[in-house]
């Protein structure tokens, strides 16, 4: 699996949002692979598209200390949050560092 930025979305308008990433998924030589790419679309349904329509995601640029950082919110319910923090406090850890590691558990992104 791999993840892809569009650069087109003449006739996908609904579909495909131009410089969103999407997640790639696997295509079989049976759907005719040259040329295609499955990617999970905004609908959540994974479909064909031409490969012209999108661009690689370097991975490397998540690892590049020049590329910067972009602050993320996560807004939880008063109990989850209480939860959090107390979990932290038990680790030593901040509620930050602490989603941190549990989004680079989950999503196998390349580390530096």
């Amino acid at each position: 699996m791999g993840y892809v930025r569009c650069i087109k979305n003449d006739g996908y308008k609904a579909s495909l949002n131009i410089g969103k990433v999407y997640k790639t998924l696997p295509t079989t030589k049976l759907e005719g692979g040259d040329g295609l790419i499955r990617v999970i679309d905004n609908e959540g349904e994974d479909y064909l598209y031409d490969s012209d329509y999108f661009e690689p995601v370097e991975m490397s640029a998540l690892t590049d200390q020049k590329a910067g950082l972009s602050a993320l919110t996560i807004r939880v319910n008063p109990l989850t949050k209480a939860i959090l923090q107390a979990e932290a406090l038990f680790l030593q850890k901040s509620v930050g560092a602490l989603v941190r590691e549990w989004i680079d558990e989950r999503l196998d992104l390349p580390t530096g």
